[in-house]
């Protein structure tokens, strides 16, 4: 048999190896003997020349296709990673640290509600309201000359306690008040409309980043279509890359030598922003495509894109502005869901270059850029030749850059936010995606306003007192909320809120308490006091000698005139005789909280209190004793469903005090305005019931005034911080801003419901009480009394003559 060569040894072993490929050009050309028929020179077992390179070979090969797998495995564990990190970000409870939105109150709508045509239209300019000739769309509205008609399309609002559709509204108003309400398309009458509220402010936790996040299905059409036409054509149809965009934008940057084309889709622009630093380099635009096709692969492209409308960055304000839904607000003063063509297109173009297209900084080029946008919806066919000309010969529209907080209320905000502390611990703002509903009445805190910019100057050039200062809060007092707070004369200065910190002597507005404290120990509004000198001898053994602020004495008055005129000796008898410590207790039942102690200065006002404290003590004074301690949160909801705070489920209500005893001061204090030391402002409201007091500290250091309506309930202060005297009285100070708060707020005629136990008799001037067999009442006044504590030795016969009643006529008043 025929030995075989070298050659036929390796194409033998070659047959049987994965990686052979056939001889190559060195082993054709190789000599396969030696000249004498040898099997060659080499010595035994020595490795043949070929079969080296052949191994080399099939070695490349193998490190070649074992590369090739590890960079599939690695791209396919680089996009897991990126996968896993987009979901775990985009997945987590909070996207964002969106900031805590703050609402006022809704308005309500009813037909016995004192609410004037005025009144409405200002609150639907707060709203940011339209007035277009045909209303139709959320946010418009329109009226006839008369005022006697308006319709107006209410937005749709998700409120705590359920969800209102948007609402085409026709009211009516006779004389100035609404006479009927209804449904504009349906012609239903309706009793009771709630509109949507005021946006007032957002509390970001980082204080840098400001967005207010929307769902797509909140994003009117018009946008979207916008949106993609100008940033990504092909959104719809690539995979979070598009290879030929980058290409295309490419080509055009070497034509034109410069950046004049981005090639990015709004994928990659989501994970530029949301995920990425802004660091140019390599390493970055890698990471940036690898997580776009992660994020793509992993979400829906509604999904995509309601993540970029809520991110992408569109301008500065108080602080950085991201998201269409804050944009819309912060240039338009509208929800995104109303925003028009012209508005879409501005904001749209405004993504390539929000500093260079700021429509406030540089109008010309913004008013150019939204221009070229309306353009590209033309050529494209979404807008007509006749909408394109009306849309792009617009101004730009925007709203001044105030008008974002639709009002500045740091004092509100400053209580809103210590009540969240003490309601919802120190880390309430950690809670997701928050929502505030307060009880801030635009209106109140407009007339609270304005009352203090217009009413301290003048106090200040009256005065001299340069550094003069104030508090102002505004309650409503049948449901224990705050409506309106002022800290300060400035009321947009973020600084000390006097209304909750300025602690001080309140001098006569604890009067009502004190006598509060008499009339259930048997004393009478018509009962007889002795205005005459009195020496107090304290526990210390010193005297103490109270005065009257005109240092005058009266003689025997009726205790109504004390009450009413704030004299301090009548005051002094009566709380004396009832007990101090039990005026002490009357204080703490109506809200003081703090130790008080029983001094006879204490019913003179010794005691000192903020504005707040204040308007806690009159609320339950003018609920005829039910404490509801006072608040300015309704509701906090986190996250669009959960309600974490419900004020109503949460609220300590209780009856502290006798009716009919609260009743009769508050009887007292209607006396205070008709006659007494605020008569000059009862006397401007001769047909309406108000109720009062003036207090002034010693050394006319502090003006005071606590006066309700029917409703509304105004606790004003006037001083200097530094506690020297501001010069003023409670008359002369704190009861001109209620004054002045009246006018912008009119008033609502205090209806006194009557309790059981309290009947109307007449008194004489000795503070007798006449029988119903008396006929001549000319010199008797008419009081209400409480029957329970009127004894037997208080009534006479009618068969002397009782003279004169100093200030007779309250019966015809009453």
């Amino acid at each position: 048999m025929k030995p075989e060569s070298d050659f036929q040894k390796v194409v033998n072993r070659s047959r049987d190896n994965p990686f052979f490929e056939g001889p190559d050009e060195d082993d054709q050309d190789y000599d396969s003997g030696s000249e004498d028929g040898d099997e060659g020179d080499d010595e035994e077992g020595a490795q043949d020349p070929r079969e080296k390179k052949s191994l080399k070979r099939r070695f490349l090969c193998f490190s070649v296709k074992l590369g090739l797998a590890g960079f599939v495995f690695l791209c396919l564990v680089t996009c897991y990673y990126y996968m896993q990190v987009t979901s775990s970000r985009l997945d987590s409870a909070q996207k964002w640290e969106t900031p805590a939105v703050v609402y006022s109150r809704p308005l309500e709508l009813t037909l016995d509600q004192n609410l004037t045509f005025d009144q409405i239209l200002n609150e639907l300019s707060l709203l940011k309201y339209r007035k277009t000739d045909n209303p139709k769309n959320p946010g418009e509205f329109s009226y006839n000359k008369a005022k006697t008609k308006l319709v107006v399309v209410r937005r749709p609002f998700d409120f705590p306690d359920g969800f209102e559709e948007k609402r085409p509204l026709f009211i009516e108003f006779e004389r100035g008040h609404i006479s009927a309400i209804r449904d504009a398309a349906t012609g239903e009458d309706l009793v009771y409309v709630r509109m949507d509220p005021v946006l007032l402010d957002r509390i970001s936790p980082n204080g840098e980043e400001d967005r207010l996040v929307i769902s797509i299905r909140e994003v009117p059409e018009k946008l979207i279509k916008t949106l993609i036409q100008v940033e990504d054509r092909d959104f719809y149809n690539h995979h979070g890359v598009n290879p030929w965009a980058i290409m295309r934008a490419m080509l055009a940057n070497l034509k034109a030598g410069r950046a004049v084309q981005g090639g990015s889709t709004l994928t990659q622009q989501l994970v530029k922003n949301y995920f990425l630093s802004r660091e140019k380099s390599f390493d970055r635009k890698v990471r940036e495509l690898f997580m776009s096709l992660a994020v793509d692969a992993r979400y829906d492209k509604n999904t995509i894109l309601e993540m970029y409308l809520n991110e992408i960055y569109l301008g500065h304000g108080d602080t950085d502005i991201y998201g269409f839904g804050l944009a819309s607000y912060f240039y338009f003063g509208i929800p995104v869901s109303e925003l028009s063509w012209d508005q879409a297109a501005l904001l749209v173009g405004m993504v390539k270059g929000p500093s260079l297209y700021d429509p406030r900084r540089h109008p010309e080029n913004a008013l150019n850029r939204r221009n070229l946008v309306l353009r590209l919806m033309r050529d494209k066919g979404e807008l007509s030749e006749e909408e394109y000309q009306l849309y792009s010969n617009k101004p730009l529209g925007v709203i001044d850059r105030k008008a974002l907080r639709v009002m500045k209320v740091p004092g509100y905000m400053s209580f809103v936010k210590n009540e969240l502390y003490d309601r919802l611990g120190r880390d309430w703002l950690d809670h997701k995606n928050l929502e505030i509903f307060t009880s801030l009445d635009p209106q109140a805190q407009q007339a609270a306003d304005g009352a203090v910019r217009k009413v301290i100057p003048e106090l200040i050039r009256r005065t001299g007192k340069k550094d003069l200062e104030t508090a102002m809060v505004v309650s409503n007092w049948r449901v224990g909320e705050i409506m309106a707070l002022v800290a300060s004369r400035d009321p947009s200065y973020p600084g000390m809120n006097r209304v909750t910190s300025a602690k001080r002597q309140i001098g006569s507005l604890v009067k009502p308490a004190a006598y509060l404290t008499a009339f259930e120990h048997g004393w009478h509004l018509g009962s007889a006091v002795h205005d005459a000198e009195l020496t107090v001898k304290l526990e210390s053994g010193q005297e103490w000698k109270p005065r009257n602020f005109d240092h005058k004495f009266k003689g025997w008055i009726p205790l109504y005139q004390g009450f009413a005129e704030s004299r301090n000796i009548p005051m002094v008898r009566v709380g004396m005789n009832a007990g101090i410590p039990n005026v002490v207790r009357t204080l703490n039942l109506l809200g003081v909280k703090e130790e008080i102690e029983p001094v006879p200065s204490v019913l003179l006002g010794s005691v000192a209190m903020t504005p707040f404290e204040v308007n806690q003590m009159y609320t339950t004074l003018a609920s005829e004793g039910l404490y509801r301690p006072l608040s300015a949160v309704r509701y906090v909801r986190s996250g669009g469903t959960e309600v974490i705070y419900d004020r109503h489920a949460a609220m300590d209500s209780r009856q502290v005090l006798d009716p009919p005893s609260v009743y009769l001061a508050i009887y007292g204090m209607t006396i205070v305005t008709k006659q007494g030391t605020a008569k000059s402002v009862g006397s401007k409201y001769p047909g309406m019931v108000l109720a009062g007091k003036t207090g002034t500290s010693n050394g006319s250091r502090d003006s005071w005034f606590s006066g309700f309506d029917n409703n509304t309930l105004v606790t004003a202060w006037v001083g200097n911080d530094d506690n020297t005297p501001s010069g003023l009285t409670g008359a002369t100070g704190a009861l001109r801003l209620y004054d002045d708060f009246l006018t912008r707020f009119r008033p609502v005629s205090l209806e006194l419901a009557q309790p059981d136990k309290i009947v109307f008799v007449n008194f004489n001037q000795d503070g007798y009480i006449m029988g119903d067999d008396c006929t001549d009442v000319r010199h008797y006044v008419r009081l209400p009394a409480r029957s329970d504590t009127i004894r037997s030795d208080q009534f006479i016969s009618c068969g002397g003559d009782g003279g004169d009643f100093g200030d007779a006529g309250l019966d015809s008043l009453y």
